[in-house]
């Protein structure tokens, strides 16, 4: 496909190789002036599908704003914004502004003042500025949604479409989504004119330049095994994703003392904060960086040579969004998952659902961390000696034996400092674990329906099954389904994903004072029950 040569001459020096295939797809159709839908996950090369098209279309001499590019998240539009500058470094002319939540308003205003042509904002703060007619899209003639089924989740389906209302109807409109729930389907027929629907992978497929193991461990020991495949497989850039922000904090401190080059991104720090965190970590300064799904949603960092699951991601397509940020454009990349006994049964539910083939693997030993990190000392040592010039170390030396210390308590000194692991205590032993997966043995199907022993004779409500389930369980309200409350007893329904759960941490707890006894019911039906055997008999 024929480009602007300067547009050509910035891409050769970002690396393209060659297009990927949502961008030979698209960039054809965009240019020819059509609407387009990509049903398409991070790490495709969903930037440069619309960004090449608008730069290539864009009427330099104009001083209006002629394209909107909407982004769920702050950290996805200072991306999107960047690599709209690398690809536009040599197309004299281009003035392209962001306007996102979490800073002064003030800077914005004042970037909206130069008369940008390419607009990329949060939608809420792409309202505001609206509002404050300080963003006016009379002139936009390119409008892009990218992550909209994450703008949908985020409740921004009322902002958006308010948005659409401020520019003219005779746009081109581009939608980038990982799924396609009904809202997107909506957005589509009411905003889009016959667009074409560009797919270009399974519903939840991973990639498959990206090699994937899990690991059984024990909760108290996921730290220790991340630091041990930290220090084998030695990725120079890595994410580590937790499922809360909480375990985020606590994982990044730890890592730290550790003598880990770590650092965190998630909801509760301050945009600046997190947008150094990103920058120090796309420049290599950081090389470890911790977060939750959230904050690291559509973030391209083509680098990442390595994804940790710290926690096993809730749902299929977290897992899929997570380790799509490594094995990029060609490259391999590696997926490391943490497994708790508890979390046994979503690896299964993830090989399931996604289709791709999960290894497990043996967490190093401490001994061959030792050797891997010895080789790496001795490699630096060496590396060091062969580019330096020694006239200050050689004068600290000499004073250090003029003390009466030799060259040999001199030189194991200076490496006990340099092999020193902080203030971290040292775990010798094996922590892999050899738990079995109940979950595969006990519960099939897509439900698994229970009996509980407490009923209508307990004064048991629907509300509190809904309570006692969610309070001990990771588990949504709506997905405990069919609860049918009888006279002694009370049958519920939940996902099989989550039947390992339930049974393990609801069985024998407490409920309405007395203790809460789980079965599997063998015989779901809709209209009442019979007394199991057990209840019946004499008294």
């Amino acid at each position: 496909m024929e480009l602007k040569q300067p547009i050509q001459k910035a891409i050769a020096e970002m690396g393209f190789v060659s297009f990927t295939e949502i961008q030979t797809q698209t960039i054809p159709l965009l240019l020819e002036g059509k609407d387009v839908i990509g049903h398409s996950h991070t790490g495709t090369g969903k930037t440069a599908a619309f960004g090449l098209p608008i730069l290539e279309k864009v009427h330099l001499e104009s001083n209006q704003v002629q394209a909107l590019i909407l982004a769920p998240t702050r950290e996805l539009a200072v991306q999107i914004t960047d690599e709209m500058r690398r690809m536009s470094k040599y197309l004299e002319g281009v003035r392209i502004a962001t306007v996102y939540g979490g800073e002064p308003i003030g800077r914005q205003i004042f970037d909206l003042k130069k008369k940008p042509q390419i607009v990329v904002g949060t939608p809420g703060r792409t309202i505001d500025h609206i509002n404050r007619k300080t963003l006016r899209l009379e002139g936009v003639s390119f409008m892009v949604l990218d992550e909209a089924d994450e703008m949908l989740k985020m409740g921004f389906q009322e902002d958006i479409e308010t948005i659409f209302t401020h520019i003219p109807e005779t746009r081109q409109t581009l939608m980038f989504s990982a799924t396609m729930p009904k809202p997107i389907l909506y957005l589509a027929k009411t905003y889009m004119i016959e667009p074409e629907l560009i797919k270009v992978i399974g519903d939840e497929s991973t990639n498959s330049d990206v090699v994937q193991y899990y690991y059984k461990v024990r909760k108290e020991n996921k730290t220790e095994a991340l630091y041990r495949l930290l220090n084998v497989y030695r990725p120079k850039l890595s994410l580590v994703f937790c499922n809360t922000k909480i375990q985020v904090d606590n994982l990044t401190q730890e890592l730290i003392e550790r003598g880990v080059n770590a650092d965190k991104i998630h909801g509760d720090l301050p945009q600046t904060t997190r947008l150094d965190v990103l920058k120090k970590f796309h420049g290599g300064i950081i090389e470890v960086m911790v977060a939750t799904d959230v904050a690291a949603r559509g973030l391209d960092i083509r680098a990442v040579e390595a994804v940790f699951n710290y926690d096993v991601p809730e749902k299929a397509d977290y897992y899929v969004h997570r380790i799509g940020r490594t094995g990029r454009i060609g490259n391999i990349g590696y997926s490391f998952t943490l497994a708790s006994k508890g979390e046994l049964s979503q690896i299964a539910e993830i090989e399931r659902i996604t289709g791709a083939k999960i290894k497990k693997r043996n967490i190093p030993t401490y001994d061959k961390v030792q050797d891997v990190k010895t080789d790496k000392l001795v490699e630096a040592i060496q590396k060091t000696f062969e580019d330096g010039s020694f006239d200050d170390e050689f004068a600290i030396l000499n004073k250090a034996i003029t003390l009466g210390m030799t060259e040999d308590q001199i030189i194991v000194a200076l490496l006990k400092m340099l092999s020193r692991e902080n203030n971290a205590e040292i775990n010798v032993a094996d922590i892999n674990e050899e738990f079995e997966e109940r979950s595969k043995r006990k519960f099939d199907g897509n439900q698994t329906r229970f009996h509980l022993n407490l009923g209508k004779a307990d004064s048991l409500t629907v509300s509190d099954v809904l309570d006692f389930v969610t309070s001990h369980v990771r588990i949504q309200p709506r997905d405990i389904k069919d609860i049918a409350i009888l006279t002694e007893f009370t049958f519920f329904t939940v996902p099989a994903q989550s039947a390992d759960d339930v049974f393990s941490k609801c069985n024998h707890m407490k409920l309405k004072g007395r203790k809460a006894s789980l079965s599997i019911s063998k015989k779901p039906r809709k209209e009442p029950y019979q007394k199991p055997r057990r209840f019946q008999g004499n008294s």
